[in-house]
This record gives structure tokens, sequence and C-alpha cells, in this order.
């Protein structure tokens, strides 16, 4: 499951965030290490959901309140995986088990329907904290902490205008003026 997580990030990293996320989501190890596999409508687990938030998308406290990841947690119900054993090998895939799923009514950041884990990844990347938040998680990651908010509304804008695609959200970092000021150059080093 590890080795294809980190072929799920490879093959995903340069594409749209909304393709990489849904990849990562139905991922095994990612199941497996936020128990996402133990969600059940008689048993809703709110890691999954908090993560996915928090971690994520949309940032701590950032758009959305607790009820918002109850709900959200009802909609990941039934998100499983499966393993398979053969000749030594074993091998990890995405399942869904529908008799587990919480087919009922949620509302999840003021939209209500009949929402499964796919519709709530479309409408966290469709908030505006998820572009900013993942705009500013990736300049740290790259350039330096405490981004200037003009600095962090061009990349966002960037990231946004172009859906979500993460190709263009490292293109508008890297090119940006503020990645070549003192204050950037040399401060993270990175292989």
């Amino acid at each position: 499951a590890m080795l294809q997580h980190m072929d799920t990030l490879y093959d995903n990293a340069l594409s749209s965030f909304r393709t990489l996320i849904g990849a990562v989501s139905k991922d095994p190890a990612m199941i497996i290490w936020l128990d996402l596999h133990e969600n059940t409508k008689d048993s809703p687990n709110e890691n999954f959901a908090r993560e996915v938030m928090e971690l994520f998308t949309l940032g701590v406290d950032n758009g959305y309140t607790e009820e918002d990841i109850r709900q959200v947690a009802r909609a990941f119900t039934g998100w499983k995986y499966k393993q398979s054993r053969r000749r030594g090998s074993c091998s990890t895939a995405f399942d869904f088990d529908e008799s587990v799923h919480d087919s009922g009514r949620k509302t999840v950041l003021g939209q209500s329907g009949n929402f499964d884990g796919d519709d709530v990844l479309d409408a966290l990347c469709k908030h505006p904290n998820t572009a900013r938040y993942i705009a500013q998680k990736v300049w740290e990651y790259f350039a330096y902490k405490g981004v200037g908010s003009e600095t962090l509304n061009r990349v966002t804008r960037a990231f946004a205008e172009s859906g979500l695609q993460v190709k263009s959200l490292i293109r508008a970092i890297m090119t940006d003026e503020e990645f070549y000021s003192e204050r950037s150059v040399g401060s993270r080093v990175k292989s």
C-alpha cells in the first residue's frame, strides 16, 4: 500500500488539485492511516473528515464548523480498501461498500444534498479558502513562512484561475518576483 501511495503522489503531483486529492482520498494507505475503512453509517469516524478539511483543503478553523466535519464523515462512509493475495504478492485497491454508506441528506458548507465523498471533495475544491490555503502551504514549502498578503493574493489568483492546476501554482510561485527576493533566496534548502 505504501508503494502504491508513492505512485499515487508521483502520478498526480502536477495534475489538478481535485484529481490529486481524489486519488489520495481513495488511496488504500490513506484509508488505513486515517481509519476511513472504519467509517460506517452506524458509527461515523470523523478522523478522515477532519484531516481532509484541516490539513488537505481549507486549513484549521477556516470556513467550516464541527457540524460540517460530522456531515463530511457521513459522506465518506463506505469508503474502504480491498486486499488480494496471490502467490506471495499482495495488492490493495479502493472499494466502496454501499451497505455501510449513509445515503441520507447532509449539509456541508451550507449546501444540502445526498452527498458522497466525491461530492464533498468537489465542494471543498470550489471553496475559495482551499486555493488560498494550498497556495500558502506550497509557498512556505518552497520560499519562506509568513508570506505577505499581496504575494499570496497573486499566487492564489493564478492557482484559482487555472482551475487549481498544481503545475500552474508551482509556476506562479517560481516566477513571482518575491520568490527571488533577498528574503526568499537561500531561506529553504531543498533537494
